[in-house]
């Protein structure tokens, strides 16, 4: 058994109460009656008394308050299979990966800072169908569209710097596929959130952009790293320990700085909007209301297991002992016809 509504199961601590009171009342009825009248005496002044029907009587009271009070948080007993409908949108998370994302200005790098972000965007979207795919010189589907959340955070704990073989950050092919992978039958419910330090970006990522704009495509940018920068470590995939940093072709060490000009124009020419993640902290809240305020459609039901609710049995119940309590006389008719012939 479970409760819909579990605040009112305090109130079952009421019932002892109310049984304790009863019994008490009984007995102190009795004590009184015995003091002053003895039982043959009480029974000729008062006709049809019962001691049986008086406990009946107290029976039904104890019998609906209980129900009733089990009624109220709302019982739960069994399940059954009910089709459950949802509304919301499409929304895939791009996610660089190219060498410059194991900058260390956020902890411990700019990948893990921004998959932290991205677990915790996947949650506050739960309801809509999220898609995931990383990017450097080339992009990669590493999910499709889907309402399982959960699989959307497994595929993201696989995703690493490298796992891309082509270097670089192509923006303009992360847009471009995910442009594709949203359904093409509506032109709208479309949602690409793209995360990436920006620096050294390739391809013509504002091109990409309006023509994903057309397509009904709403595109905002994270920027991932600070405008101050820092060097990009070389690490040890297993230990941790730095072998070097990342040098130029002069080898001078690769200074890396969030780049937000070319983000905040890819947002601007889709309707989107820019946030950045570096420095201070990421107002997701903010990306989320503005995601769920825009118009959603129905992503098609699912079959899910529904408690079924039996306050009505409860209810019930309580309505026929008290009603018939109410009903059930005092004394027995027998018991009347007797004393009338004494």
């Amino acid at each position: 058994m479970s409760f819909g509504d579990p605040r009112f199961l305090w109130l079952l601590g009421l019932w002892p109460l109310a049984f304790l009171l009863v019994l008490w009342a009984s007995r102190r009825q009795e004590r009184l009656r015995e003091k002053f009248l003895s039982t043959p005496m009480f029974h000729r002044l008062v006709s049809g008394y019962s001691v049986s029907r008086r406990r009946q009587k107290s029976f039904l009271i104890l019998l609906g308050l209980a129900a009733l009070l089990l009624a109220l948080p709302r019982p739960q007993i069994g399940s059954e299979l009910a089709e459950v409908k949802r509304r919301g949108l499409d929304v895939i998370v791009a996610l660089d990966t190219s060498r410059s994302m194991l900058a260390e200005d956020l902890r411990p790098n700019r990948l893990q800072a921004a998959k932290r972000e991205i677990e915790e965007l996947f949650r506050m979207l739960r309801g809509n169908r999220i898609g995931l795919l990383s990017f450097a010189g080339e992009s990669f589907t590493n999910m499709p569209l889907t309402l399982d959340t959960s699989a959307a955070s497994i595929f993201l704990d696989g995703i690493r710097v490298g796992s891309i073989p082509v270097p670089g950050t192509n923006l303009e092919t992360a847009i471009r596929r995910a442009a594709a992978t949203f359904p093409g039958d509506e032109r709208r419910y479309k949602v690409l959130v793209l995360l990436t330090d920006g620096e050294g970006h390739e391809g013509d990522a504002l091109k990409a952009a309006r023509e994903a704009e057309k397509e009904g495509v709403v595109i905002f940018t994270i920027g991932v790293g600070t405008k101050e920068g820092h060097t990009i470590p070389l690490r040890e995939e297993q230990s941790g320990i730095l072998k070097e940093n990342l040098r130029d072709r002069d080898g001078r060490p690769v200074f890396s700085r969030l780049d937000s000009g070319i983000l905040q124009k890819v947002a601007a020419l889709t309707g989107g909007a820019y946030y950045e993640s570096g420095g201070g902290r990421l107002d997701l809240e903010h990306l989320r209301e503005t995601v769920l305020g825009m118009e959603t459609r129905e992503l098609g039901g699912r079959e899910s297991r529904k408690p079924i609710e039996r306050m009505a049995w409860f209810a019930g119940l309580a309505f026929l002992a008290l009603g018939f309590e109410a009903l059930l006389p005092g004394k027995r008719k027998e018991e009347e016809k007797w004393s009338g012939r004494y």
